[in-house]
Formats: structure tokens, sequence, C-alpha cells
């Protein structure tokens, strides 16, 4: 299928992702390990995360691994090959958590990794669709279409809806405000805004991959066009609030929990962007059985939800 040159991209793109990956896993658990330590400081002595040398390293090694690694990966690797390698990072996460936030291992979080990641393979597998190359006029022309306009507006509806959920929360009952029902319920509620953020901040990512190879190897100047600086601002803004979201997801619920649901929402979404987006259509058995992984990995989900209220 592929030449000795493409062999070797594949080669580079499926090692970078797994060290990425398994990174990717190490910084979000430091991060999760520095709010837990501060957790158990007398309010007054609390710093906020940026004055943590913990938090600070784990962010870094977050966000450089997001960078690098999904640069090449983005550039170099079919999205078959790409959205499975993500599953990974699933595995790395549970052996973050065992080993550094010192969470037991129970038959819950066996059970519980094993229909995530089987999950997450399914959904990534039968939803990996073929991205085809555009110039920014015709990326522009897909961002006008009625369908993903209204498709963006619901999302943002959604977004707003459930933001608006944890606010009422604590509004509502202060008194609970600390409990560890009420904690995972915001730390759900954030990382699914987190997840959500994060596929529409990959579709900029794609489309600005897509101006830089046209502008380098076609020659042809997409920058020159004030829409292509405003899709770079774009994308750096939802970057940054998905980061800003999942990071307060990281303050008030396990990374055990927390990663697999961010997963799960990134890739539908994901999905559903390409649909909107690139009129991508897929066969209604991979739309059955997307939803058929949907499902696994949520039981898997509830499962280390379960294992977590049980401690």
């Amino acid at each position: 299928m592929f030449g000795s040159s493409g062999s070797s991209q594949i080669t580079l793109g499926v090692i970078t992702g797994l060290v990425s990956t398994c990174i990717q896993s190490v910084g979000l658990t430091l991060q999760r390990k520095s709010h837990m330590l501060e957790e158990k400081k007398p309010a007054h002595l609390v710093r906020k995360p940026f004055r943590r040398r913990k938090w600070q390293i784990g962010f870094t090694l977050f966000l450089l691994s997001n960078i690098v690694g999904s640069s090449v990966q983005i550039t170099v690797l079919p999205l078959v090959i790409l959205s499975s390698l993500q599953a990974s990072g699933l595995v790395f996460n549970s052996i973050c958590a065992t080993l550094v936030l010192k969470e037991p291992f129970t038959n819950h979080s066996l059970a519980g990794t094993v229909l995530v990641v089987v999950g997450a393979g399914v959904i990534a597998w039968y939803g990996a669709m073929k991205d085809p190359a555009h110039s920014i006029d015709e990326l522009l022309q897909l961002f006008g279409k009625r369908n993903f306009v209204i498709w963006m507006i619901l999302q943002g509806v959604l977004v707003l809806g459930i933001l608006l959920a944890a606010k009422l929360s604590v509004y509502l009952r202060p008194r609970l405000k600390n409990t560890a029902k009420m904690k995972a319920f915001r730390g759900v509620i954030y990382g699914s805004v987190s997840g959500i953020l994060s596929a529409d901040s990959l579709l900029l990512a794609k489309c600005m991959v897509e101006l830089l190879v046209r502008t380098l190897i076609n020659h042809q100047n997409q920058f020159k066009r004030y829409e292509t600086w405003l899709i770079l601002i774009g994308f750096l803004t939802l970057a940054l609030t998905q980061l800003y979201y999942l990071n307060r997801g990281l303050r008030l619920v396990s990374t055990s929990l927390l990663y697999p649901l961010c997963f799960c929402l990134y890739n539908i979404t994901a999905i559903c962007d390409g649909i909107f987006y690139y009129n991508y259509s897929l066969p209604a058995l991979h739309i059955a059985l997307i939803a058929v992984g949907t499902a696994i990995l949520l039981g898997g989900v509830l499962l280390l939800s379960w294992r977590l209220s049980d401690e």
C-alpha cells in the first residue's frame, strides 16, 4: 500500500504518536497530582496552578507533546492510523493513574479500562475518514454551508447549556459544592466541554495544515488572505479554551475518568465535524458500529466512576 518513503513516514508517525501520547498522559497526571496535593493545604496556603512546579512540568509536557506530536502525525499519518493511535493514550493514562496518583487497580479498573480501549478502538477505526486538500476559497465555502453553520450553532448552545448547568449546581446548592459527587459532576462537565472544543480546534488545525502544505509544496501562498489568519486565531482561541476547561476538570476529578470522557466526546464531535464540514458520508453499518463503540466506551467510563466512588 505504501512505498519505502511512505513506510518510513508511517513508522515515524506511529513512533511519534506513541511517545507523544505517553508523555501527554504523564503531563495530565502530574497536573492532577499537583491539584490533589494543593487540596490538602489550608485555604490561605493554596497557590495558583502556574506557581506550582509540578503543575508547570505537567502542563509543559502536555503542551509540547500535543504540539510536536500532532504536527508530525497530522502531516504524515492517514487518519485511520492517527485515530487508532489516540486510543493508546487511554492505556497510558490508566497506568499513570495507578503509578503516580496511587489509585488502586481494582477489578472495576481492569474491566473499565478494557471496555474504554475496545470502545475507543471501534469509534476511531470506523469513524476515520480521508481528508481532501483545499484552498482558502474552498475552505471558506465549506465554512459557510448551511448544515455546518447549524451544527456549530447547536454545539455552541450545548456548550453554553452544560456550563450553565455547572454554574447553577454551585449557585443552587452551595453547601454541596465540595462533595465528591458535585465535584465529579462539575469535572465531567468541564471535561465534556474540553473534548468538544478539542475536536473543533483539530478541524481548524487540519485547515491550517492544508493551507500550509499548499503554500509550501504547491507554491500557492494562502497566507496573503486575512481569512487564513482568522482561521489561525480561531484555532489558537479554541485550543487555549479547551486547555482551560481541561485543567478545571483535572482539579475536580481523576484523569482515569476525565481522559476517557474527553476522548469519547472528542471523537464523536470530530466525526460530526467531518460529516457536516467536508460532506463526508458513512455507511449505515459504520454508524451503527460507532454507536456500539460509544456505548462500550461509556460503559467503561461508568465502571471507572464506580471504582472512584468505591474509594
